[in-house]
This record gives structure tokens, C-alpha cells and sequence, in this order.
């Protein structure tokens, strides 16, 4: 009978008391890249300093429709060939829409290279008059 008793009040007990719960890490820093609309580039490019357009797309992408003069370095080769990233001149990353591209620049503004994501990527670009090689849509 003592074994049934202990048994049934393994069941009456109270929940523990709930701990707040603490976070794992600090609150995430803020990401701030800046961006650059595509005529802002289009005037920085006709400049005295014109910066390096990086155009960090997949190879098919870049198949298809290209910014004359860019470099081509797939997203996730940029680690690799940062060697071949200038630091004495700005760099305008660019994808198809600026999203990936924000993610490359804010990586080259952690490695000290002055880095700027093009707003709303090469697709932007056209749509807003700057030159394109390649399939035109």
C-alpha cells in the first residue's frame, strides 16, 4: 500500500516553479550596410574615383545579363579571392535584387574594405537605364 501512496502522489506534486528564461547570446549588433540607388553609382562611375562594381552572382546569372566592366565573383567565393578585392577604392557588391549582395558587402566592410550594396541589384540597374550585355527581358 506504501508503494501505491508514494506512486499517487508522484502526481499531486506542484510544478516546479518556471525560471525566467535567459538568452543565449547578447542581442545581435545591427547590421547597417550602406546602399547605393543605381544612378548614384551611374555618377560615381563617371567620376574621378570610380568604384569597383562586384557583381557576386551564381555563373547562370551572370550568363544571362552582365554590367560591362564588372568583376564576377560568386557569392560564395568572395572568402577565397578576397586578395583580389582592392582596398584602396570603393566597392559596389550587386545580385539580382540586392539581397545576397548585402550580405557580401557587410562581409567586406568586416574585413576593412570600403563596401556599398547597390540597391535593388542589377534587375534595378536596367530597369533604371544603366548599360547591360547579355539576354536584355
Amino acid at each position: 500500500m506504501n508503494l501505491f501512496k508514494s506512486f499517487k502522489n508522484l502526481w499531486r506534486r506542484p510544478a516546479p516553479a518556471k525560471k525566467p528564461m535567459t538568452p543565449l547570446s547578447p542581442e545581435p549588433e545591427e547590421v547597417v550596410v550602406p546602399e547605393l540607388a543605381p544612378r548614384e553609382v551611374q555618377e560615381r562611375l563617371r567620376g574621378d574615383a570610380p568604384p569597383l562594381l562586384l557583381d557576386v552572382r551564381e555563373p547562370y546569372e551572370w550568363r544571362q545579363v552582365r554590367i560591362p566592366g564588372a568583376l564576377h565573383i560568386p557569392m560564395n567565393s568572395v572568402p577565397d579571392r578576397l586578395d583580389a578585392l582592392p582596398s584602396d577604392r570603393p566597392i559596389v557588391v550587386f545580385c539580382a535584387h540586392g539581397i545576397r549582395s548585402f550580405g557580401v558587402a557587410h562581409f567586406l566592410r568586416q574585413h576593412g574594405l570600403e563596401a556599398y550594396n547597390l540597391a535593388g541589384g542589377i534587375t534595378q540597374w536596367q530597369i533604371q537605364g544603366g548599360e547591360v550585355e547579355g539576354r536584355r527581358s
